[in-house]
């Protein structure tokens, strides 16, 4: 059994997610809930829960400065949230779970089954860690890690050694300067919208590239870049060729 505590400011949003719970995700016990950040740091001291299901948004501490307040938080976290477009942007970044305002069941018994399998507390720290050096850093920094979950492990790599992106289906495949390859099971334009502020170009439907890594681009067609570490012509798409131009400054 899988011990939680829900943390939000609105009574009725407490006793509609713990009512969901119960009813769809019966491996989870909600064991306490809190209306403010202070009352969710005794909460979570004295329980030791291994989940927390947070708000974002409370009066006062919001939810990323109740995080800010353990130095080294041992449970899982999902942010519940109805909107912070910049909050749920860093909490993508670190591959952390978030559920959205009204929550959906298919996505909250997704939610609670990740989880149930992978709950390993070393790797939540550093999800963590690195979600609050990104809320400090609200711009883009050149040596911010993003967070790729695959099947097997989840992987903090520095944005800057990722060369490209490449999608296949609900899949991104992200190549390395290291020449590894690390495939994740997330569609590339929830990384389009993660990686442009970092100078990544979406050249193509299923290509998003590293500036930094391009050495050159050919005429041919609509164009090809050509990327370091490969010799592989990335194609640009015929409506991108005057935007990746002007990004590159060609």
């Amino acid at each position: 059994m899988i011990s939680a505590i829900i943390v939000d400011d609105e009574l009725i949003n407490i006793s509609n997610l713990q009512a969901l719970l119960v009813r769809h995700c019966k491996e989870i016990e909600v064991v306490a809930s809190a209306i403010n950040a202070d009352q969710a740091k005794t909460c979570i001291q004295e329980l030791k829960p291994d989940v927390v299901f947070l708000d974002i948004e409370m009066p006062g501490k919001n939810g990323f400065d109740l995080l800010k307040s353990f130095k080294n938080p041992e449970f899982a976290v999902v942010f519940v949230t109805a909107y912070d477009a910049y909050g749920i942007l860093a909490v993508k970044f670190s591959a952390l779970d978030y559920l959205l305002k009204p929550i959906d069941i298919t996505e909250l018994k997704n939610t609670v089954s990740r989880i149930e399998k992978s709950v390993n507390a070393k790797k939540q720290n550093l999800r963590l860690d690195n979600l609050l050096h990104l809320l400090d850093n609200k711009y883009p920094d050149e040596n911010q890690k993003i967070a790729l979950p695959t099947l097997k492990e989840t992987y903090l790599v520095p944005v800057k050694d990722i060369v490209r992106c490449e999608s296949s289906n609900n899949y991104t495949s992200f190549f390395m300067v290291s020449g590894v390859e690390h495939l994740i099971s997330r569609p590339l334009y929830e990384y389009d919208e993660l990686l442009v502020p970092y100078g990544f170009i979406r050249c193509h439907q299923s290509h998003l590239v590293n500036k930094a890594h391009v050495t050159s681009m050919l005429n041919e067609d609509s164009g090809y870049l050509i990327m370091n570490y490969t010799t592989q012509k990335i194609p640009i798409a015929k409506q991108r060729k005057s935007l990746v131009k002007s990004l590159l400054k060609i």
